[in-house]
């Protein structure tokens, strides 16, 4: 009798637990959810409150304003066109238009919806005032981004992205094609809401290079000190790999293999890893994950699965197959790289004001993940500063800068399985040893030829600007 009672409290227990455990998941679900719809464009409360409410104003981090309202149901936006264009993404839309721009994504804070703002409303209501929102400071910078986006090649799209890796602040964001903010009818192009940073997945080409040179430190013991060899060609089953333009790097070891961006060697290398392990490694850097952040609204990233085929291993140990990456999250890993294995959450609220008014937030960078350990992340970096020394990123050179170093990987990613469309250009990569500039960048035109000939040098410039501007 004894141990009836006994197991029947057990399973009693058990059963609260299992309850307890479905209410906490079912409350965080709701919360998440009740967030997206409070800030959804579809939420009729949302457009009611733009009619009656002073909205409040989104700046820059310099200071500049970009949307700003000077009485309740209208919107202004800044006033230079080019900088306006550049911005459309992050700015937003008042119809939703561009759903992950701050005027959507953060539209509660705007209007003056949320917990922060119950003092101003009960002052309204007693004054008769019209509510008025909060302000809003970014983290990106209307100059810098403006310059970006100049520097795309004419007829080009693509995306830009620069953050701060130490502290998570997207600096520099910029989408192609784009649409305008304060003329929201014109007719554009099919794609030109959809945000390229966040939102679009792209091979990553050669720039996953860094994923499966981490994982062959990680599990190939003894991989630095091996000699490899490239014809060109190889054939392998029924896939026939190929260096660009069936270059023959002949014998190199893996330094100069990673900076001359040997196909034939890391598709050998994922193959001895085997998909498991490198499939460990790219999830350890935030593939195959739901992002769920609370500045931005970031696509999941892909690199491999249970079912993977030899030949898609094969093509992921340089990007292609079924690879799938966002700019902003290759960003984020050459950021973790450069940071010692931690990537920190992408941020890009810098304030929250009272109306003209005083912070009553501040940005609290957040630590992401742990991608990897900082010895072998230091070995990649010391790689990835070679590559832009001596081999296919020489172009990503900052002029005249010796304060600290410039480290990336190049790519050149098909974009069609047949291969008749020219290559997507990318560049990854970030500034290591300057405190002051602790840059991590990410460049992709679309069809846009050799990475290193086409991203790398945006991607300097880029950089050397943030520099001049001392954006943080």
């Amino acid at each position: 009798m004894k141990q009836t009672r006994s197991g029947i409290r057990l399973i009693s227990l058990i059963l609260a637990f299992g309850v307890l455990i479905t209410a906490v998941t079912y409350a965080g679900s709701i919360y998440v959810s009740g967030r997206k719809w409070l800030n959804n464009e579809q939420n009729t409360r949302i457009s009611a409150a733009r009619k009656t409410t002073l909205q409040g104003t989104i700046y820059d981090s310099a200071g500049t304003a970009l949307a700003e309202s000077y009485t309740a149901g209208e919107r202004h936006y800044i006033s230079d066109d080019a900088a306006r264009l550049a911005l459309a993404h992050t700015i937003g839309d008042q119809y939703g238009q561009s759903a992950g721009g701050a005027e959507s994504r953060f539209a509660t804070t705007l209007l003056g919806m949320t917990d922060l703002t119950r003092t101003e409303l009960t002052i309204s209501a007693i004054t008769g005032s019209d509510p008025v929102g909060y302000d809003i400071v970014l983290t990106v910078n209307a100059e810098l981004c403006k310059y970006a986006a100049s520097l795309f090649p004419k007829g080009k799209t693509g995306a830009l992205v620069l953050i701060n890796y130490k502290t998570g602040a997207i600096l520099a964001k910029v989408s192609l094609p784009a649409f305008d903010p304060a003329n929201i009818e014109a007719s554009v192009a099919d794609t030109a809401y959809y945000d390229r940073v966040l939102q679009y997945r792209y091979a990553p080409g050669s720039t996953f290079k860094t994923v499966t040179l981490i994982s062959a430190l990680q599990n190939l013991p003894g991989v630095e000190n091996e000699t490899f060899d490239c014809e060109g060609t190889w054939q392998f089953a029924d896939y026939t790999l190929k260096c660009a333009g069936s270059q023959a790097h002949g014998e190199m070891n893996l330094v100069r293999a990673f900076a001359e961006s040997c196909n034939i060697t890391f598709a050998r290398l994922a193959y001895r890893m085997g998909a498991e392990k490198l499939k460990a490694t790219a999830e350890s850097f935030g593939f195959n994950r739901t992002f769920s952040f609370d500045d931005v609204r970031l696509n999941p990233s892909y690199c491999l699965n249970g079912a993977s085929t030899a030949g898609e291993v094969l093509q992921a140990g340089f990007g292609q197959g079924t690879t799938q990456a966002t700019p902003l999250h290759m960003a984020m890993i050459s950021g973790a790289i450069a940071n010692g294995g931690e990537m920190m959450e992408p941020k890009i609220i810098r304030e929250i004001r009272r109306h003209q008014s005083g912070a009553i937030s501040t940005m609290q960078s957040e630590v992401f993940l742990r991608a990897a350990d900082e010895d072998t992340c230091l070995k990649a970096a010391k790689y990835m500063y070679e590559a832009v020394r001596s081999g296919t990123g020489t172009r990503a050179k900052i002029s005249g800068y010796t304060d600290g170093y410039v480290c990336g990987k190049t790519g050149s990613a098909e974009s069609t399985n047949d291969k008749s469309a020219e290559t997507d250009a990318w560049y990854t990569g970030f500034i290591y040893g300057d405190e002051a500039h602790p840059y991590a960048i990410a460049v992709v035109i679309e069809k846009g030829g050799s990475g290193g000939q086409t991203a790398a040098p945006i991607a300097a410039a880029v950089m050397k600007k943030a520099m001049e501007l001392s954006v943080y």
